[in-house]
């Protein structure tokens, strides 16, 4: 980016961010007290799109910038050089790196200028201290003193006193959450170099890059800072990835591998092994219970070498006769004699614990433990969609989410409910695609909705416990009669529909056959055939009066198909694209037809993803995916062996 140079030097704030909006609307109304304001403070926000508007503290000046990048590693590098490219272009323009999780001192600006007359041609460090995990707000300009009270200082980096400066200071040593450099000796340094990736080592870069042409390091005692409390795992197993790929790219670079303590403490845990080529991941085994699920395939990668995770194949069932669709049940790996004699690192339960008591489930997770295999538990039901009665349900996830060393569900919505009703802090990941890449493709290309018409699905299936009938086909014709070419299309299982299937419903079967629907019955889809009917609607209308996600939005989501849920469990939350809301009066539940027609009036324009981005997206979706399930195994192992 050029910027022509036509005013004074002046004094830049550059602040990366990506989440921790709280901590960014704090440092800024700690800048608001500051005794020097900045020229501007640029915030460059990584793939968060959500900081605008929540920079907080009008009174001081802000350029709000955005970087996106594939992949699961935010571009913190390249996000910095970014912040310098938005300064008005000074050789004399003092920039002031400030990692969000600081909050300035009302001296740190002043400090940092005097410091660059006094020295200018160093880098800059201000020394920063850490909080503990305790409330900060309201943020006050007398807060400081309160602040370094409860701060201790970071045990391994110099902390000299207000007004000392040390020069000549140890370049592994430089960090890059506080410290400031003039433009001119940026330029000269030439910035961070934008193939790291992610986090980890492109700090360390920088200062050896600064130290080969000889620029200086100046601690300076009066740009002190404080660190707001987040929580972290020592050594970062979550970012190893990272560490690994930046630590090989600095070590070609400048010969030897940095970060060498997480190093030494990854291979202690067992998480990685000294090559030939330099340090590489130990591959995890995970049994994953379903491992032949759907769900539980698409965790891992489809673009790169797998073998950093294996997942154990399902061992044969117990019984000869599974039901359709899922051919593990019920899964054998839910056993402890067969925990006992397992070769796993990790253990990961899906599904498949409906016909576990809470005590079976309690041996399971005794039998790991005596293994020192941790639990990691995704929490897919908050709600059994099949269950009319939530109790055993719920004493399930008693036992198995109180005891997983690490808990994962599907959306926020879900980490809150998991948060009040368990107190415990539960990693958020999407639900990735159902369909294969290819079908995507395929299907996406082929098989489109009719035209001239809008066709909107409802597909019973069996009439599972939260589904309802007839009161929602009838609001949904009644909606859809009122679109332009509007078609309601239903579904519906043999087993419903024919006078002998174990599930007949006469009623539903004779409005039915007395309604205006495009009604089609059948046994249950193949995958093949699910997804062509799915890749057929503009719209599938989910008929649940209660439940918590669903692969079936994701699926429908596959085909740029665009999904109605009611607003029950997380739907919403997981990205349905419009919602209607149920009433019940003497224990009949009944859709609001109002909130029903608005829904599907909202969904009833509008154009389909591109079927070459929709793929691209799904695919880096999952790649993400991948690689924060990788970490999570990696973080529950090192608790575990520590």
């Amino acid at each position: 980016m050029s910027i022509s140079v036509t005013g004074p030097p002046g004094t830049f704030v550059i602040t990366t961010v990506h989440g921790r909006h709280d901590h960014l609307r704090r440092q800024r109304e700690c800048l608001a007290f500051s005794t020097v304001q900045p020229t501007d403070h640029i915030v460059v926000a990584m793939n968060d799109e959500d900081v605008r508007g929540r920079a907080g503290s009008p009174t001081v000046p802000v350029s709000i910038v955005s970087i996106h990048r594939p992949g699961p590693g935010l571009p913190l590098a390249a996000a910095r050089n970014l912040g310098v490219a938005h300064t008005a272009g000074h050789p004399d323009d003092l920039l002031i790196f400030l990692d969000v999780d600081c909050l300035p001192t009302p001296d740190l600006i002043a400090a940092y200028q005097s410091a660059a007359l006094a020295h200018p041609k160093d880098l800059l460090c201000g020394p920063v201290s850490y909080l503990p995990d305790v409330e900060l707000d309201p943020i006050s300009p007398d807060c400081v003193e309160r602040l370094a009270l409860l701060s201790e200082p970071h045990p391994a980096r110099p902390a000299p006193a207000s007004g000392e400066m040390i020069t000549a200071g140890d370049h592994d040593l430089f960090w890059s959450l506080s410290f400031a450099v003039r433009r001119g000796v940026w330029d000269q340094i030439g910035g961070f170099d934008e193939n790291f990736e992610g986090y980890g080592g492109e700090d360390t870069d920088f200062a050896w890059q600064a130290r080969s042409t000889g620029t200086g390091l100046t601690w300076v005692g009066s740009a002190s800072a404080f660190h707001q409390y987040h929580p972290v795992s020592s050594p970062p197993v979550e970012h190893l990835d990272d560490i690994l790929s930046n630590g090989r790219l600095f070590a070609k670079k400048w010969g030897q591998w940095p970060m060498q303590g997480w190093l030494d403490r990854f291979e202690t845990l067992g998480l990685v092994r000294r090559g030939s080529a330099g340090y590489e991941q130990v591959p995890l085994t995970v049994a994953s219970v379903p491992g032949s699920h759907v769900y539980v395939r698409h965790l891992s990668s489809p673009d790169e070498d797998a073998s950093a995770i294996i997942r154990l194949p399902d061992p044969p069932p117990t019984r000869a006769d599974a039901p359709t669709g899922a051919p593990w049940w019920p899964p054998a790996m839910l056993d402890p004699d067969w925990i006992r004699n397992c070769e796993a690192d990790v253990f990961h339960i899906h599904f498949g614990f409906d016909a576990h008591s809470p005590a079976q489930l309690h041996a399971v997770i005794d039998a790991l433990e005596a293994r020192e295999i941790p639990l990691v538990y995704t929490v897919h039901d908050l709600q059994n969609p099949h269950h009319e009665d939530a109790a055993l349900h719920s004493s399930q996830l008693d036992v198995l989410i109180p005891r997983a060393t690490e808990v994962i569900t599907l959306t926020r919505k879900a980490a809150e409910e998991i948060r009040q009703r368990w107190n415990i802090d539960a990693h958020v990941i999407a639900h990735p695609h159902v369909a294969e890449l290819e079908t995507i493709s395929e299907l996406g290309s082929s098989s489109l909705p009719r035209q001239e018409e809008f066709l909107l699905g409802i597909h019973l299936k069996s009439l599972r416990a939260n589904m309802v009938g007839i009161p929602l086909l009838q609001a949904a014709a009644a909606a859809v009669a009122k679109i332009p070419g509007g078609i309601l299309q239903v579904n519906l299982h043999h087993d419903v529909f024919d006078e002998d299937g174990p599930r007949h419903d006469p009623e539903l079967v004779r409005y039915l056959l007395t309604s205006e629907v495009e009604l089609h019955v059948h046994d249950y889809f193949s995958d093949r055939e699910l997804f062509e009917y799915l890749s057929g609607l503009d719209v599938s209308l989910l008929p649940y009066r209660f439940g918590t996600h669903s692969g079936w939005m994701e699926a429908c989501h596959d085909f740029g198909t665009r999904v109605i849920a009611p607003n029950v469990g997380c739907y919403i939350s997981q990205g349905a694209d419009a919602s209607y809301s149920w009433t019940r009066e003497n224990g009949v539940w009944t859709p609001d037809a109002d909130s029903l027609h608005s829904a599907v009036l909202s969904v009833s324009s509008g154009q389909r993803e591109q079927v070459e981005e929709l793929v691209n997206r799904r695919r880096s979706e999952r790649n993400e995916i991948a690689a924060a399930h990788a970490a999570i195994y990696r973080s529950a192992l090192a608790k575990t062996r520590s």
